[in-house]
Parts: structure tokens; C-alpha cells; sequence
């Protein structure tokens, strides 16, 4: 048996397998919910459940043109939503989509573990601007553009804003240097949710889901994955290290009734 094992391995690299293990790897990705459409991978559902709670501050980090934050002000009306955006022309496209919600401000600034300036890359798609040069990328950085950006900690302390329902964090690849601006706050339980992006990225950046889990749970927060109708916790295990992303969530787990809504399919 053992040779026969032996002979099929040998020969799994030919012209019958190999069309086979690319429909697999489609199958995948897209069981895997490889998609950034915010309306179909699960951040919608994600925002509807936690509507329920009537959430009091959603804060916004890297809001682009803004899409997310409008869809937010439109599911939670009376909840205050601070969005990000450090780049000039896309914070004007920002202004222009959230015009006339009330309950939005609007912030010329990037977030990151400390107050300061930075160069940030910006790519022909204004959904890629980011702090590091992409290795490999398809799309090449056109110009940089310096940034201001600031600490979390430092503006929910300047604002003072004692609680913080979600904080969403999508800073193409800045994702962990954001969240260690806000650790003073995360540490003391007082941002519930924080949601964040991962994927091919990470490869340029280094920081690998287990950076995330590391940090996350040492300050007692449960992780997930969010899917097109739940979220899905688990414990880390190296497989998960598939940079397929996009979106994972991180609770703390004082916050047992909005990990229950979560769950829910």
C-alpha cells in the first residue's frame, strides 16, 4: 500500500490534476470570502447586528471615499461616526459622499502609535495609498504625499470619548501600528469591537495574524473572521495564515451579548 502511495504522489503534477487544484484553489478563495464588497462579504451584516446594541461611537479608520461611513450613518443615525482619511484629494472625495449626514466628522489625518508626519504612497487607485511601498504590486506608487497622523489614544482622550462601540481600522497595511495607538484603550476594555483588515499586504508589512492574536488576546479580546452571514471565532492555528483576508474582527470578551449576535447566522 505504502508503494502505491508512493507512485501517486509521484505523479499528482500532470495535466489532469493540475486544472483540478486551480478549481480548488478558486473554491477556496471564495469559500474563504476573498471579497471586498462590503455589502456581500459580511461587514453589513456585521454593522446590522451590532445596530441592535445602539451603539453610541463607531470611529472610521482610513474612510477613503467614504462608502463605509455613510452606509454606518445610514443603518445608525444617532451614533457618532469619526472618519479618517490623511489623504488631500481623497478626503475631498470624502467630504463630498457623507455631505449633509450630521452625525459624521470628518478628520484630515491618518492613525497610527504615535503623533507625527509621514510619506504615504499613493497608488493610481485611491483605495491604495499606503505607509509601505507594496512589494510586488501590479500598480506601481505614482507620487507621495506627506501625511499627518495621530495617535488614538491621544484623540479619544482629546475628545474625550470614554467608550468606543467599533473602531474599524482598513490603513492598507498599517493596520497594527494604528492599533497600538489606541493599546491604552484597548487594554482597559473601552473599545469593544475592532475590526481590521488582512491580507496580501501582511506580506510586505511582516505582521502575521499571529501578531494580531498575540495582541488581542493579552489584552483578553476573542478573534473571527467575518463570513457573509456570521462571524467565526476560532483559536489561531498557523493554517489560518492564508492572507486571503479581508475582514477580522476582535471582541472583547466581556461583551457576550454582541459575540452572540455575532455568531448568528
Amino acid at each position: 500500500m505504502s508503494e502505491l502511495k508512493r507512485i501517486f504522489k509521484r505523479n499528482t503534477h500532470n495535466f489532469i490534476l493540475k486544472p483540478l487544484a486551480g478549481f480548488g484553489r478558486a473554491l477556496n478563495r471564495m469559500y474563504e470570502n476573498r471579497n471586498h464588497d462590503m455589502y456581500s462579504n459580511g461587514e453589513k451584516t456585521v454593522l446590522e447586528k451590532l445596530s441592535k446594541l445602539n451603539p453610541k461611537v463607531i470611529i472610521d479608520g482610513g474612510a477613503n471615499t467614504g462608502c463605509y461611513s455613510l452606509l454606518v450613518s445610514k443603518l445608525m443615525p444617532t451614533t457618532s461616526i469619526f472618519s479618517f482619511e490623511p489623504v488631500k484629494s481623497t478626503f475631498e472625495d470624502l467630504e463630498k459622499t457623507v455631505n449633509g449626514c450630521e452625525n459624521i466628522t470628518l478628520i484630515n489625518k491618518g492613525l497610527y502609535k504615535d503623533k507625527c508626519s509621514k510619506e504615504i504612497n499613493i497608488y493610481p487607485s485611491n483605495t491604495h495609498s499606503s505607509l509601505f511601498d507594496i512589494k510586488r504590486s501590479s500598480d506601481e506608487n505614482s507620487n507621495k504625499q506627506t501625511i499627518s497622523l495621530i495617535k488614538g489614544d491621544d484623540f479619544l482622550n482629546e475628545q474625550q470619548i470614554n467608550e468606543v462601540d467599533l473602531l474599524k481600522i482598513d490603513v492598507e497595511g498599517a493596520e497594527y501600528d494604528a492599533l497600538l495607538g489606541f493599546e491604552e484603550h484597548i487594554k482597559a476594555k473601552k473599545i469593544k469591537m475592532v475590526q481590521f483588515e488582512y491580507g496580501y499586504i501582511n506580506i510586505t508589512t511582516r505582521k502575521l495574524l499571529i501578531d494580531f492574536y498575540d495582541f488581542f488576546e493579552k489584552h483578553g479580546y476573542i478573534l473571527g473572521k467575518i463570513y457573509p452571514k456570521t462571524v467565526e471565532f476560532k483559536d489561531y492555528h498557523y493554517k489560518l495564515e492564508d492572507f486571503l483576508g479581508p475582514n477580522i474582527i476582535a471582541v472583547s470578551n466581556n461583551e457576550t451579548e454582541l459575540i452572540n449576535l455575532l455568531k448568528k447566522k
